[in-house]
C-alpha cells in the first residue's frame, strides 16, 4: 500500500520515548473537538443517489387587461435548465507496523484513529468554506446562471434581460448594511419582477466580530455622535464564521427563507474500517471514507460585501 508506514522508529528521541512509559503526559494540538460550522451557512440533504439534478424555471407573469368579448390571454412556466451534483468521495487512513501497535506506550492505534474520524469531519467543513471563500470566482460553486455567487449582473430569465446585484466591494459599515438591506426589499425574480426577501444572519470574518455586533446590537447609530436611532438593530443575528480566509468578509443571507439556495447533499457520514495489510507484514490498516456534494443553484438570498 502507497503511503507512510508508522514503524517502531517513528520515535527519533534517543530515549525512546513511545516505547517506556518515561512521559507522564503527551500533548496532542489536534486531540480536540472537530469544528463543525456548514450547518450554519448551508442546508443540509441525505442522498441515496449517485446525483441528484435540480431544474429551474419561472412561473406565470403578471395579468393584463382584457376587452370585454376578447379570449383571456395564455401563458405558461418558462423552462430554465438543469444542473446535476454528483457525489464527491475524500478519504484518508494510516498504516501501522504490529510491533509498533504491540509495544508503543501511548495507545497509537487508538489515538490515530480517533484523530482520523475528527479530520473526516473537518475535512467536510473545509471543502464546504472553499465556496463562501471564492465566492467572486466559479472555481467551486456557481449558479444556474454559471456566475460567480457574488456578481454585479446576475441574470435571470426575464426575456427583457432583468439583472440582480448581489455584490458591494466595500467594507462592513452601517452604510453597506442599508445597502445590503435595501437590496432584499427590492429584488429581481426569474420573471424580473419584484422580489422580497427577509435576511435574517449577517456572516464574518473573526476579526470584525465586534464590529458586527457594535452594528446589530447598539440602540443607536455606532461609531458617531449622535442621537440617531440605529434603526438596523436586531434586525439580522451576527455569526462569527471561522473558515472565512479573508479578514474583511462579510455577507447578508436569508438563510430561513424556503428558496435558500446553498446546500450539501451528503450520501455517506464519515465511516471508518480497520483491516490486516494486504500482505504479509501483519500490518494494521485503518482507512475512512465520506461522500458528499455542495453548491448551490441560485445566490439571490446572499449580499457580500469585501471579498
Amino acid at each position: 500500500m502507497a503511503g507512510s508506514i508508522n514503524r517502531t522508529h517513528w520515535d527519533t528521541s534517543t530515549n525512546k520515548d513511545v516505547f517506556k512509559a518515561l512521559v507522564k503526559k503527551w500533548f496532542d494540538s489536534t486531540d480536540r473537538e472537530a469544528i463543525k460550522e456548514y450547518p450554519n451557512v448551508v442546508r443540509q440533504y441525505k442522498t441515496s443517489d449517485d446525483y441528484e439534478r435540480h431544474g429551474r424555471y419561472a412561473g406565470l407573469d403578471y395579468a393584463g387587461s382584457v376587452v370585454e368579448g376578447a379570449p383571456i390571454p395564455i401563458q405558461g412556466p418558462k423552462f430554465g435548465g438543469t444542473k446535476d451534483y454528483t457525489q464527491v468521495a475524500y478519504g484518508t487512513g494510516f498504516r501501522i507496523t504490529d510491533r509498533m501497535k504491540r509495544t508503543n506506550k501511548i495507545g497509537a492505534m487508538e489515538k490515530w484513529t480517533k484523530s482520523l474520524k475528527r479530520m473526516m469531519i473537518e475535512t467536510k467543513d473545509v471543502e464546504i468554506a472553499k465556496m463562501f471563500n471564492n465566492m467572486s470566482a466559479t472555481t467551486y460553486a456557481a449558479g444556474f446562471d454559471t456566475l460567480a455567487i457574488a456578481h454585479n449582473t446576475h441574470t435571470t430569465l426575464d426575456d427583457a434581460g432583468a439583472t440582480y446585484d448581489n455584490y458591494r466591494d466595500a467594507a462592513l459599515s452601517l452604510a453597506t448594511l442599508e445597502d445590503a438591506m435595501h437590496y432584499f426589499d427590492y429584488m429581481y425574480d426569474d420573471r424580473g419582477n419584484l422580489m422580497i426577501a427577509k435576511p435574517d444572519t449577517l456572516v464574518v470574518n473573526y476579526t470584525l466580530r465586534q464590529d458586527a455586533q457594535e452594528l446589530m446590537r447598539s440602540s443607536m447609530k455606532p461609531w458617531e455622535q449622535s442621537n440617531t436611532v440605529n434603526v438596523l438593530q436586531g434586525e439580522l443575528t451576527p455569526y462569527v464564521y471561522h473558515r472565512l480566509t479573508s479578514p474583511t468578509c462579510w455577507f447578508v443571507v436569508a438563510k430561513n427563507d424556503p428558496d435558500y439556495g446553498f446546500f450539501v447533499y451528503t450520501l455517506a457520514e464519515p465511516q471508518t474500517r480497520t483491516e490486516d495489510a494486504p500482505d504479509t507484514t501483519w500490518d494494521t490498516v485503518v482507512t475512512a471514507l465520506q461522500y458528499f456534494k455542495y453548491g448551490v443553484d441560485d445566490p439571490r438570498l446572499l449580499y457580500a460585501g469585501d471579498l
